[in-house]
Protein backbone atom coordinates (compact mmCIF):
# COMPACT_ATOMS: atom_id res chain seq x y z
CA UNK A 1 0.00 0.00 0.00
CA UNK A 2 1.53 3.28 -1.10
CA UNK A 3 1.38 6.39 1.08
CA UNK A 4 3.22 9.66 1.46
CA UNK A 5 5.63 9.41 4.36
CA UNK A 6 4.26 11.34 7.32
CA UNK A 7 6.62 10.04 10.02
CA UNK A 8 10.33 10.29 10.55
CA UNK A 9 12.23 7.52 8.70
CA UNK A 10 13.41 5.99 12.00
CA UNK A 11 10.00 6.30 13.72
CA UNK A 12 9.83 2.69 14.95
CA UNK A 13 13.51 2.05 15.51
CA UNK A 14 13.20 2.01 19.31
CA UNK A 15 9.61 0.86 19.73
CA UNK A 16 9.01 -1.64 16.98
CA UNK A 17 5.65 -1.66 15.21
CA UNK A 18 3.11 0.54 16.97
CA UNK A 19 -0.09 2.26 15.89
CA UNK A 20 -0.02 6.03 15.52
CA UNK A 21 -1.60 7.92 18.38
CA UNK A 22 -3.18 11.36 18.65
CA UNK A 23 -0.41 14.00 18.58
CA UNK A 24 2.14 11.27 17.83
CA UNK A 25 5.64 12.77 18.23
CA UNK A 26 6.97 10.63 15.37
CA UNK A 27 4.84 12.52 12.81
CA UNK A 28 6.65 15.33 10.99
CA UNK A 29 5.21 18.86 10.63
CA UNK A 30 4.33 18.25 6.99
CA UNK A 31 3.05 14.82 7.99
CA UNK A 32 0.58 16.40 10.42
CA UNK A 33 -0.95 18.40 7.57
CA UNK A 34 -1.01 15.35 5.29
CA UNK A 35 -2.73 13.26 7.96
CA UNK A 36 -5.15 15.96 9.09
CA UNK A 37 -6.40 16.39 5.51
CA UNK A 38 -5.89 12.67 4.70
CA UNK A 39 -3.78 13.65 1.69
CA UNK A 40 -1.22 11.00 2.71
CA UNK A 41 -3.59 8.47 1.13
CA UNK A 42 -3.44 9.90 -2.42
CA UNK A 43 -0.68 7.53 -3.68
CA UNK A 44 -3.05 4.64 -2.99
CA UNK A 45 -4.94 5.49 -6.17
CA UNK A 46 -2.09 3.67 -7.92
CA UNK A 47 -2.94 0.62 -5.79
CA UNK A 48 -6.55 0.97 -7.01
CA UNK A 49 -5.45 1.17 -10.65
CA UNK A 50 -3.31 -1.95 -10.15
CA UNK A 51 -6.34 -3.79 -8.72
CA UNK A 52 -4.87 -4.28 -5.23
CA UNK A 53 -7.33 -1.95 -3.53
CA UNK A 54 -10.74 -0.40 -3.99
CA UNK A 55 -11.62 3.26 -3.45
CA UNK A 56 -14.08 2.28 -0.69
CA UNK A 57 -13.58 -0.62 1.69
CA UNK A 58 -12.11 -1.48 5.08
CA UNK A 59 -8.68 0.07 5.65
CA UNK A 60 -5.93 -2.54 5.69
CA UNK A 61 -3.76 -2.88 8.78
CA UNK A 62 -0.06 -3.56 8.69
CA UNK A 63 0.56 -7.30 8.73
CA UNK A 64 2.41 -7.21 12.06
CA UNK A 65 -0.50 -5.39 13.71
CA UNK A 66 -3.21 -7.42 12.01
CA UNK A 67 -1.81 -10.64 13.49
CA UNK A 68 -1.75 -9.16 17.01
CA UNK A 69 -5.24 -7.71 16.62
CA UNK A 70 -6.68 -10.97 15.31
CA UNK A 71 -5.49 -12.67 18.50
CA UNK A 72 -6.94 -9.93 20.74
CA UNK A 73 -10.25 -9.20 18.99
CA UNK A 74 -12.69 -11.95 18.00
CA UNK A 75 -13.67 -11.83 14.31
CA UNK A 76 -11.09 -9.15 13.50
CA UNK A 77 -9.89 -11.02 10.42
CA UNK A 78 -13.49 -11.30 9.16
CA UNK A 79 -13.59 -7.58 8.37
CA UNK A 80 -11.65 -8.14 5.14
CA UNK A 81 -13.26 -11.40 4.00
CA UNK A 82 -14.38 -11.13 0.36
CA UNK A 83 -13.90 -7.33 0.40
CA UNK A 84 -10.94 -5.48 -1.09
CA UNK A 85 -9.22 -2.98 1.20
CA UNK A 86 -10.11 0.62 0.45
CA UNK A 87 -8.62 4.10 0.52
CA UNK A 88 -11.66 5.35 2.42
CA UNK A 89 -14.36 3.52 4.28
CA UNK A 90 -17.23 3.71 6.69
CA UNK A 91 -14.87 3.82 9.69
CA UNK A 92 -12.79 6.59 8.10
CA UNK A 93 -15.74 8.95 7.71
CA UNK A 94 -17.09 8.26 11.21
CA UNK A 95 -13.97 7.90 13.37
CA UNK A 96 -10.75 9.82 13.89
CA UNK A 97 -7.44 8.76 12.37
CA UNK A 98 -6.71 6.66 15.46
CA UNK A 99 -10.16 5.04 15.52
CA UNK A 100 -11.78 7.04 18.30
CA UNK A 101 -15.18 8.63 17.78
CA UNK A 102 -15.16 12.41 17.54
CA UNK A 103 -16.14 14.00 20.88
CA UNK A 104 -19.18 15.74 19.35
CA UNK A 105 -20.42 12.68 17.44
CA UNK A 106 -23.40 10.53 18.36
CA UNK A 107 -20.96 7.62 18.81
CA UNK A 108 -19.00 9.26 21.63
CA UNK A 109 -21.71 8.48 24.17
CA UNK A 110 -21.42 4.75 23.34
CA UNK A 111 -17.63 4.55 23.33
CA UNK A 112 -17.29 3.02 26.81
CA UNK A 113 -19.90 0.35 26.09
CA UNK A 114 -18.40 -0.54 22.72
CA UNK A 115 -14.74 -0.61 23.70
CA UNK A 116 -14.90 -2.22 27.13
CA UNK A 117 -18.20 -4.13 27.24
CA UNK A 118 -17.16 -6.28 30.22
CA UNK A 119 -15.91 -3.29 32.27
CA UNK A 120 -12.42 -4.73 32.77
CA UNK A 121 -10.42 -2.31 34.92
CA UNK A 122 -7.01 -1.08 33.81
CA UNK A 123 -7.63 -1.50 30.09
CA UNK A 124 -8.40 2.13 29.26
CA UNK A 125 -6.71 3.31 26.10
CA UNK A 126 -5.83 -0.18 24.85
CA UNK A 127 -5.11 -0.46 21.12
CA UNK A 128 -7.78 -3.13 20.81
CA UNK A 129 -10.43 -0.62 21.98
CA UNK A 130 -9.99 1.71 19.02
CA UNK A 131 -9.73 -1.23 16.65
CA UNK A 132 -13.00 -2.68 18.00
CA UNK A 133 -14.70 0.55 16.97
CA UNK A 134 -13.22 0.28 13.48
CA UNK A 135 -14.19 -3.39 13.33
CA UNK A 136 -17.86 -2.57 13.93
CA UNK A 137 -17.88 -0.19 10.97
CA UNK A 138 -15.92 -2.58 8.75
CA UNK A 139 -18.30 -5.45 9.50
CA UNK A 140 -21.30 -3.21 8.79
CA UNK A 141 -19.76 -2.21 5.47
CA UNK A 142 -19.02 -5.84 4.56
CA UNK A 143 -22.59 -6.83 5.42
CA UNK A 144 -23.93 -4.01 3.23
CA UNK A 145 -22.03 -5.33 0.21
CA UNK A 146 -24.24 -8.42 0.08
CA UNK A 147 -27.18 -6.65 -1.58
CA UNK A 148 -27.13 -3.87 -4.15
CA UNK A 149 -29.97 -1.98 -2.43
CA UNK A 150 -27.85 -1.61 0.74
CA UNK A 151 -24.46 -1.42 -0.93
CA UNK A 152 -25.08 1.35 -3.46
CA UNK A 153 -26.48 3.99 -1.06
CA UNK A 154 -23.76 3.27 1.50
CA UNK A 155 -21.00 3.40 -1.13
CA UNK A 156 -22.29 6.70 -2.51
CA UNK A 157 -22.64 8.12 1.00
CA UNK A 158 -19.03 7.23 1.85
CA UNK A 159 -17.79 8.74 -1.42
CA UNK A 160 -19.76 11.95 -0.76
CA UNK A 161 -18.67 12.30 2.88
CA UNK A 162 -14.96 11.57 2.38
CA UNK A 163 -14.15 14.99 0.81
CA UNK A 164 -16.04 16.67 3.67
CA UNK A 165 -13.89 14.85 6.21
CA UNK A 166 -10.80 15.96 4.28
CA UNK A 167 -11.93 19.59 3.98
CA UNK A 168 -12.89 19.78 7.65
CA UNK A 169 -9.41 18.40 8.48
CA UNK A 170 -10.80 15.87 10.90
CA UNK A 171 -7.95 13.45 10.28
CA UNK A 172 -6.31 13.59 13.70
Amino acid sequence: MLKFRSMRPDAERLTGVVVASKDDPRVTRVGRILRKTRLDEIPQFLNVLLGHMSIVGPRPERLELAEQLAMAIPYFEERMRDVKPGITGLAQINLSYTGKPYPDSHLAMFEQDLTNPFKVEGTEGALADDMRMKLLFDLAYSAATEELRTFLPLELSILAKTPLVMLRALGT
